[in-house]
This record gives C-alpha cells, sequence and structure tokens, in this order.
C-alpha cells in the first residue's frame, strides 16, 4: 500500500472528474491547446533530435503501441510518448504556465494522445484526461519553486501527466498511487538541462519524465509496487527537491473534487521564444514600427532591457546567452530574441537557421544591450511578464516600450482566429491545404469523435 496524503488525493481527483464536470470554456481551450501542439510538433517533424528518437523508436515493437505522430509507423507506449513529446517542445512554442515554477503543461498532450488512442477511447476521454493533468500540474507550479533548488521542471510534469494516464488507462486506485509512486521517486530530473549552452536534451527533458510515467502505469497495472510516501516521505519528493518548500494547500483543494479550470491561466505563444522574452519582442516590435523602418546596428548607439529577476536568472546570466550558437541557446536568450525583433520586426522559425543564430547584425546589437533587473517590475511577476525595451539612436531619438501581458497571456488572449493562422504558418509546408482543414475540423470537434485515430491519420507528413 502506498501511503501519501498528496499523492492520494491527486489519483482520487484524476479517477473521479467527469467530462459532465467540464465548462465549456475548459472544453474549449483543451481544444486549442491539442490543435496548437499538433501545429508546433509537426513543424518540427525533420529536427535533427526529432529524426534520431524516430528512427530509434520504429526499431522497437510492442503490444502496447501508439502512432508516431506524421507517420503511419506504430511504437511501444513509451517511445511513442518520447518521440511525440520531444516533436512538441523542440521549437519552444507551445503553451506555458508561470507559477513560483514554470511549466509547459501541453507537453503532456502527446503522451495522453498515445494512451488514448491505444486504448481506443473517445475524444471525450482525451479531453477530461488533458483537463486534469493541466489541473494538477499548474497547482504543483504553484505549490513550489523545483528551480530555485536545482531542479527541474519536468518533475511536476511526471507527477501531472500520470494522473491523466492513470485515467485512460483504467488503472484502480492502489495501481494509480503505485504509478504515481514509481513515475516519481527513481526520477529526479536536474536544471542543468537548462544552463550554459543548450543541447538537445533542453527539449528531450519532458518527454522524458513522459516516457517514465508511461513505464510505470504499465508496471503498477501489472500489480508492480512503489516505494511508500512518494511526496511526502521522509526522504521523497518534497524533502529533496523542494526542501521542505512547499504549500500542500493548493493539492489537498482537490479533495473537495474542484472542476477543472487552470487550463484557463495558461498561456498559448505567439513567437517561438522562451516565455520570459514574449512581452521583449512585442516590445521591440512597437520600436521597430514607430522607428519606422528596419533597425541596423548603426543606427542604434545602445539598448536596455528592464526585466524581472527570473527572466534574468533563465535567459541573461549565462555568458552563452550573450553569444548563442545553438538553436536551444538563442530561443532563451532574452538579448538575442529582443535584437532579431528589432531587426526582422519579429521573431521566426526561419531565424533559428545557423546564418540567422550568428547572424552579424544581430550579434552587434547584442553587444549594445545592457539588461537591469527592475524591483518594480519583479514586483509583477508572476501575474505579469513585464520587459521594457529603451532603444538610443544615433540620430538623437530614444524610444521605448513596455509590455506586461504579451499576445497569448490570458489577460491578452489570442482568437480562435489566430490559433488557427498560427496553425496554418506551421504546417503549411509540411501538410497540404486538406489536411490542415481536416485536422482542424476534427480538433475543435473533438467531443464528438468516438476515437482519436482520423485525427493521427490526418497528420501524416
Amino acid at each position: 500500500m502506498v501511503r501519501d496524503s498528496l499523492g492520494e488525493v491527486i489519483v482520487d481527483y484524476a479517477l473521479n472528474v467527469r467530462f459532465e464536470d467540464l465548462s465549456n470554456e475548459v472544453i474549449h481551450e483543451v481544444k486549442r491547446r491539442v490543435l496548437d501542439s499538433i501545429g508546433v510538433a509537426l513543424a518540427a517533424y525533420s529536427a535533427e533530435p526529432v529524426k534520431i528518437a524516430r528512427s530509434l523508436a520504429k526499431a522497437y515493437r510492442s503490444t502496447y503501441e501508439a502512432t508516431l505522430w506524421g507517420t503511419i509507423d506504430m511504437a511501444p507506449l513509451d517511445w511513442a510518448s518520447f518521440t511525440n513529446s520531444l516533436m512538441v517542445r523542440y521549437l519552444d512554442y507551445n503553451d506555458t504556465y508561470l507559477g513560483l515554477e514554470p511549466l509547459h503543461p501541453s507537453d503532456m498532450i502527446p503522451t495522453l494522445m498515445a494512451a488514448t488512442e491505444y486504448r481506443g477511447l473517445s475524444g471525450r476521454d482525451l479531453i477530461t484526461a488533458i483537463a486534469v493533468s493541466y489541473e494538477v500540474g499548474v497547482r504543483l507550479c504553484d505549490s513550489g519553486s523545483l528551480r530555485l533548488h536545482g531542479w527541474d521542471h519536468v518533475n511536476y510534469i511526471s507527477i501531472a501527466v500520470t494522473a491523466g494516464l492513470a485515467r485512460l488507462m483504467g488503472l484502480s486506485r492502489e495501481q494509480a498511487l503505485n504509478a504515481l509512486s514509481i513515475a516519481t521517486v527513481p526520477h529526479a530530473a536536474m536544471r542543468q538541462s537548462r544552463v550554459g549552452e543548450l543541447s538537445h536534451w533542453k527539449a528531450a527533458a519532458t518527454a522524458n519524465s513522459s516516457r517514465n510515467a508511461v513505464f510505470a502505469v504499465l508496471l503498477a497495472r501489472e500489480g508492480f509496487t512503489g516505494p511508500d510516501a512518494p511526496l511526502r516521505g521522509e526522504m521523497g519528493f518534497i524533502r529533496q527537491l523542494l526542501s521542505g518548500e512547499f504549500n500542500d494547500k493548493l493539492i489537498m483543494e482537490l479533495s473537495s473534487k474542484p472542476n477543472p479550470r487552470r487550463i484557463l491561466d495558461t498561456y498559448i505563444k505567439p513567437y517561438p521564444v522562451e516565455y520570459h522574452a514574449q512581452s521583449a519582442v512585442d516590445a521591440a516590435r512597437q520600436i521597430r514600427a514607430e522607428y519606422g523602418r528596419p533597425i541596423e546596428p548603426d543606427d542604434v548607439e545602445y539598448i536596455v532591457i528592464d526585466t524581472f529577476k527570473a527572466a534574468y536568472d533563465i535567459i541573461v546570466k549565462d555568458p552563452e546567452k550573450w553569444d548563442p550558437r545553438t538553436k536551444e541557446t538563442a530561443d532563451h536568450s532574452l538579448m538575442w530574441v529582443t535584437a532579431t525583433a528589432l531587426i526582422h520586426g519579429t521573431v521566426a522559425l526561419d531565424h533559428y537557421k545557423p546564418e540567422g543564430i550568428r547572424d552579424p547584425r544581430v550579434l552587434a546589437l547584442i553587444r549594445k544591450t545592457k539588461v537591469n533587473v527592475d524591483p518594480e517590475l519583479n514586483k509583477l511577476y508572476p501575474s505579469a511578464i513585464p520587459n521594457r525595451v529603451t532603444v538610443k539612436f544615433r540620430d538623437g531619438r530614444e524610444i521605448t516600450a513596455r509590455v506586461d501581458h504579451p499576445r497569448g497571456h490570458p489577460k491578452n488572449p489570442m482568437s480562435d482566429d489566430e490559433l488557427k493562422e498560427k496553425f496554418r504558418a506551421l504546417v503549411s509546408g509540411v501538410l497540404t491545404q486538406s489536411q490542415i482543414s481536416t485536422i482542424m475540423d476534427m480538433v475543435f470537434n473533438l467531443e464528438n469523435l468516438r476515437d482519436i485515430k482520423p485525427i493521427l491519420k490526418a497528420m501524416v507528413v
């Protein structure tokens, strides 16, 4: 018997929420996140780490299988989960939540879709599992900061996605508790994945947490038992990874079975950059528009970016962020994304080609940039994501723009039309117009699908 008050509340909540408990607003937001996830995944179809994972996944067969996105190929559930989750995460273009801990909740969607496909479940089943996993994941982020203790946010993904998986895979309460324990205790991901020059593993860390969750669920489903008290135990998750600094109340509130709604607090990205830099891109675009033409390094005397501490710690302080050489480092550099937006008027996937990352104009603007932590801006985080960009031009002009809530934030949401346009732009070189229309129609009708296999078939590249 796995005894753990927090784990028991999470499991009981996951197994007992019904589709009928979801508001129309939540159902619609789940569908928007599914569409967004498919788009960013297929746009990453040809990325090097995705090709590596897919080639390995195809080498294995199992009686527990799901589709590798973009193909007709099947792979074991854990490999399909890893590969498809890597696709969603690779471009750093999927959704975000910022609490005490940041999270990319839609990292969980491919794993939940794999389980839904394997068991032949309906769109309603998938929607409910996604809403539950978001609820658990967001509440965990509000309860304690893994980052401040040197651990990665993906440790919360493993707990939250296990909750949704337990539901989809038909686990009993006892099996689900064991799955949560097995997913949690043996797998502690270090924050080193996001420090210095970033590698392929930056995008793979959540995929690995999801893969571990699948493995744990399959073991528990067959009766395999896990360690006692995985979260609140003497040497458990909260003591080891959070030094005991965790607000139990936000998780224990799930015992009253609130209707899932925390997905409504998460953010869709309009630009493929780390979320703390989204508002800096918006600010840079405003400055460029006011300047009236593309900004070149010779036009600029200096640039000042005023930001908040979390942004400074994550996307400024490392020396590599000031001279990025990989896609993974560039999209996590506040200076690089701001300079790119000043020159190009936006940040787009094409800018991450090697020649774009090392564009001499971008690097020249970075050398003219200073970044400060502004105490007043810092007070606004995480309810706001404030960045203020000031450019002093050689002609004497000084233009400043500040953005607190970037486009896609719940206080500045993207419309359905904007989301569909983002989807079309992501997959236009990968899918036909007929496929694009078919996928959008099915996703926005997800609650009426008896199974999700037609969506997967429509995604074949």
